[in-house]
């Protein structure tokens, strides 16, 4: 167990200085002061802000979810010399991160989804919240049961079904009918397993960009919170078209962390459609850069860094307030995807302790996931 004090805490919400008390990878007490003397000794370890040897006070926030991730790498679309390497628990910790959920890409033959499953499963026991979805960018969908719906009701680290690409040369030319009948199918099988249901659309930079998910949702029956359009800022137009997602359909879009990631944002989070903005990394996955013949010339690979670096940019300066710039990293992804309840993305009583610990000047000082510190500042 582990008595933190004198903390400021943003959960995002700012609480102000706090105590926690953290036990049995939970937090079991949240005041502004918590006496250890009515503990027992022998079970806890007390850690005062002073002793961190920080710069002023440490400021405590919710572990990151990043909720787009190639677990088992990606790539493969300059042939097979370009596939990208596995992560490990490790590289999402010293990041910030404390759940990830992992996704399939282009390749869906020589990566599989059992792959992912055991890719998830071992980074679990590494104390990392792992999840996953089915599917990947083609159509008609790959599973690990058959079927959709069976995959997210019986499988209890499936939320949902993607990357599946839209508007892009690697995609199957999903219409409109199809995404409904899918998205439909995702709901069904989140309605009766309790999950989110939801089903992860890669934007790609085709000409028709976000109409099938407009079409696939004009006679309400598919709601359009139950699809999420990611790599939204490819280009303007396709941003724009986001933006519209959320204005007349009220859905939720996700940002692929970049350079440019933090300048899109900061107009953003002056609006109301603040808690419908996500940012997620694409980590481990292929930038595959194409001729004008949509010949694969070079591929990258995607750090998993992007969140924690988009982040400190927001709050630079004090353009936007720590509390209000944490929104897109922990509490929306987490909301969105059904995981709140577990305490994913927030900072309360009874919930997961999966914290980060920053000094004044943001730098991390440290992260813990399930109680337990993961990294600590050299």
């Amino acid at each position: 167990m582990w008595l933190l004090k004198n903390l400021r805490a943003y959960a995002p919400k700012d609480l102000g200085k706090i105590d926690l008390l953290i036990g049995s990878g939970r937090i079991l007490s949240i005041g502004q002061t918590i006496d250890p003397f009515f503990l027992p000794d022998e079970r806890v370890e007390t850690v005062a802000s002073a002793s961190w040897d920080a710069a002023g006070e440490v400021i405590v926030v919710p572990g990151f979810f990043d909720g787009h991730v190639h677990l088992i790498g990606g790539g493969g679309e300059g042939g097979f010399g370009t596939r990208t390497p596995e992560g490990t628990s490790e590289m999402f910790f010293d990041t910030g991160t404390t759940s990830v959920l992992g996704v399939l890409g282009t390749d869906g033959v020589t990566r599989d989804l059992k792959s992912l499953y055991g890719k998830a499963m071992q980074l679990r026991t590494q104390g990392l919240n792992a999840f996953m979805l089915t599917g990947n960018y083609r159509y008609p969908p790959k599973t690990i049961t058959g079927d959709v719906v069976q995959d997210i009701v019986l499988i209890r680290e499936v939320l949902g079904f993607g990357e599946l690409a839209v508007a892009d040369h690697r995609g199957s030319g999903l219409t409109a009918q199809e995404l409904k009948r899918l998205g439909l199918d995702c709901r069904v099988a989140g309605l009766t397993s309790g999950k989110a249901g939801k089903l992860v659309l890669h934007m790609g930079d085709g000409s028709e960009g976000l109409s099938p998910l407009f079409e696939a949702t004009d006679d309400r029956t598919l709601p359009a919170s139950q699809l999420l359009p990611t790599h939204i800022s490819r280009n303007e137009r396709v941003l724009a078209e986001g933006m519209r997602w959320i204005e007349e359909r009220g859905g939720s879009i996700d940002f692929t962390a970049g350079k440019e990631t933090a300048s899109l944002l900061k107009p953003l989070s002056e609006q109301k459609h603040w808690f419908n903005v996500m940012v997620s990394s694409d980590g481990l996955g292929s930038f595959p850069v194409f001729n004008e013949e949509r010949e694969c010339i070079r591929v990258d690979v995607a750090p998993v860094t992007g969140l924690l670096e988009v982040f400190k940019q927001l709050v630079s300066g004090k353009s936007v307030q720590i509390s209000h710039a944490l929104l897109p990293f922990t509490l929306n992804p987490a909301r969105f995807f059904g995981l709140e309840t577990d305490g994913v993305g927030t900072i309360r009583k009874g919930g997961r302790a999966d914290l980060l610990f920053f000094d004044e000047r943001l730098d991390l000082l440290a992260t813990m996931s399930e109680g337990v510190f993961r990294y600590r500042k050299p």
